[in-house]
């Protein structure tokens, strides 16, 4: 089972990824989301890790699986 720190490398990975191949900066994501961009950046800098139902949130709102975004899928 992986920790909760290789789930966040992997999570803030794949963000940043989505983030290059659309252009977006955090502020235009954090938009996109609805979440305020001081917490997208606090995830971003693996000062603190998302709730379940943030990811979820980003899962529906980015159109990707959950399971790709924590790592279990590619």
């Amino acid at each position: 089972m992986k920790s909760i720190e290789e789930i966040l490398d992997v999570f803030v990975e794949r963000l940043d990824d989505y983030m290059k191949q659309k252009g977006l900066n955090i502020k235009q994501l954090a938009e996109k989301l609805n979440i305020p961009r001081r917490t997208l950046n606090s995830w971003m800098l693996k000062n603190r890790a998302p709730r379940i139902d943030y990811i979820y949130q980003i899962a529906d709102c980015l159109n990707i699986s959950i399971d790709y975004l924590v790592g279990r899928e590619n």
